[in-house]
């Protein structure tokens, strides 16, 4: 995930922007299918997503949900069929819906790989209309497009053929399903595509295998290897447009920084850097394109390159010229880079508004999330660290702010089913037995932890025996706060700790429905109080004083919220037994 985008988001260079992303098979059949939950809602609310496909309930399904959410930035499902031409096309539909094509499925050659035939075979063939992703824009008056997702089954060429204007006027990046062998009949292989991108002056920055290998149906072994013949990968193209002797009208300082930020959401983090060092080096004058204090900014980020020293890097001497006077990440706010007698400061950077999880001080932990800009430092924080962002992304704030703190020894995890805790305990390689408790057994169980079905006020679990006890966003479905409290405080260590986290909002919010098969009771202050007097009654002390001051309700309807007019936040306590 990004490295560089929560700082410019930050700093507001990516409020000088507007991205926009076409996808073309944009049929969401699993939550990474979501481009928004991928990095791109940084770009929000300037920032347009333009999905196509030729399944018009797809679409529709795809519009209800995205208004139900109440989005801040701009998407569109359109129900059209993108090629190289306009006119009538044979659709081929399959048994495996997403594997439908405008090519025939090759049934005879695929048979002879494991897996396939069970999703290409041919259920049905119907006449469409088709149109190019060009005709589209010109008749919509949509001059630009940045950034290209292309998955249709073998028809990928033809879609890039039937958009070469908007291709040669606009996009930077093209993120395309490539085929090595004949899925379908006498459709357009990678070398083709290939050749057809390079000669748009695209170049491959890499393919992504993943599960694209076959095995022959006839072979009852294979090697680990060579597991199977290449299928498919996904493809990524990017522009290089700060190479030498490149002449084209793309080359400006603002689609330089564009193609930054897509690198930068794509992960090719050192093509990012390069990019936002050269637009430094080179018009670092205007403010807008002065990136030097966002680039230290994330390299402080890593641990072992605070460890070597920022100073001590040649990309930070680099750019000494345009670095704050005041940066706080080097040498406690004092530059010492030799030569750096004439450094621009940077009013563009809001430096001061930190999230403390992003840095390396200690965050707190008492206290109630205030400004959904916190969530996203938190996932960057997870992705930034290696460990597992939640598939609900604003629980990231929890995570994020309990795995910097915990620490090893025994681990109960109360609410365990989707216990993203658990599995960034083990990331984090936490030493200790790991258990969890749940009502319902776990989503995907984990060997590294034992499981259990029961009473979270009831564990019949030992004494004395856990140094960390987690239970996220559960106490609000009819939780018994003394049973709850007395539990704890049987099973914690002297000086274990207790994290709680909970849905959160004063004045009070009565839901009339059930979430988890459970009544649904938010805290407010009350009941927060009330929960940590029955804590201290039992030994368990908060191990900060709360901060009760709030911000805004960041989960609301189309963030997250499960009501239609219920807006609330998050609150966080940490106790200690002593």
């Amino acid at each position: 995930m990004s490295f560089f985008l929560s700082s410019l988001k930050q700093s507001g260079h990516l409020d000088k922007i507007h991205m926009t992303i076409c996808i073309v098979g944009s049929r969401k059949i699993v939550n990474e299918d979501d481009y928004a939950s991928k990095g791109w809602h940084l770009f929000a609310p300037n920032l347009t997503i333009l999905g196509f496909d030729a399944d018009e309930e797809a679409c529709n399904l795809a519009n209800t949900e995205i208004e139900a959410r109440q989005v801040n930035w701009a998407e569109s499902h359109i129900p059209l069929a993108l090629w190289n031409t306009v006119g009538k096309q044979t659709l081929y539909v399959t048994k495996y819906p997403g594997c439908s094509s405008l090519y025939p499925p090759n049934e005879s050659y695929m048979q002879r790989f494991n897996g396939y035939i069970n999703l290409i075979e041919l259920e049905r063939s119907v006449e469409i209309e088709t149109t190019t992703l060009d005709t589209f824009c010109n008749s919509e008056n949509i001059k630009e497009i940045d950034f290209i997702h292309l998955d249709v089954r073998g028809g990928e060429l033809s879609v890039l053929e039937g958009a070469s204007e908007i291709l040669s006027r606009s996009i930077l990046a093209v993120y395309s399903e490539v085929e090595f062998t004949d899925i379908y009949v006498n459709q357009p292989l990678f070398g083709d595509l290939d050749i057809y991108l390079r000669n748009q002056n695209f170049t491959l920055f890499d393919l992504i295998v993943s599960t694209g290998r076959a095995v022959r149906t006839t072979s009852p072994i294979t090697s680990s290897n060579r597991p199977g013949s290449l299928v498919w990968a996904d493809a990524f193209y990017l522009r290089d447009l700060i190479r030498p002797n490149l002449n084209t009208h793309l080359q400006t300082p603002e689609r330089i920084f564009k193609l930054a930020c897509i690198a930068d959401v794509m992960d090719y983090t050192d093509y990012a850097l390069e990019l936002l060092e050269y637009l430094t080096l080179n018009y670092g004058n205007d403010l807008n394109y002065n990136f030097a204090d966002n680039i230290v900014e994330s390299l402080a980020q890593n641990p072992e390159l605070v460890k070597y020293g920022l100073e001590n890097l040649p990309i930070v001497n680099r750019l000494r010229d345009y670095i704050s006077s005041n940066n706080i990440y080097l040498s406690n706010g004092k530059t010492q880079i030799k030569g750096n007698k004439n450094r621009k400061p940077r009013g563009s950077a809001n430096l001061a508004n930190k999230s403390e999880i992003a840095t390396s001080s200690k965050p707190s932990v008492c206290k109630f999330l205030k400004f959904r800009d916190e969530i996203y430092k938190c996932t960057d924080y997870l992705h930034r660290n290696g460990y597992a962002s939640h598939n609900l992304v604003c629980k990231d704030w929890d995570i994020a702010h309990i795995i910097f703190d915990l620490s090893d020894g025994n681990l109960l995890d109360m609410g365990s089913s989707d216990s993203y805790i658990l599995k960034n305990a083990v990331l984090k390689n936490v030493q200790g037995e790991k258990y969890g408790i749940d009502l319902q057994p776990p989503d995907v169980p984990l060997e590294e932890v034992k499981y259990m079905i029961g009473d979270l006020m009831d564990t019949k679990l030992p004494d004395n025996y856990f140094t960390n006890i987690t239970c996220l966003s559960v106490i609000e479905h009819e939780v018994d706060f003394k049973k709850f409290a007395t539990e704890v405080s049987r099973l914690l260590i002297e000086n274990g700790k207790l994290y709680v986290t909970f849905d959160y909002w004063t004045p009070k919010l009565k839901p009339d429905f059930k979430l988890y098969d459970r009544l649904w009771n938010p805290l407010d202050e009350n009941d927060t109080k009330r929960l940590i007097e029955e804590c201290k009654n039992c030994g368990l002390n908060l191990v900060e004083p709360v901060d009760w001051s709030l911000g805004d309700a960041v989960i609301k309807p189309g963030y997250f919220s499960p009501g239609k007019n219920i807006s609330y936040t998050f609150g966080m306590l940490v106790f200690q037994k002593n």
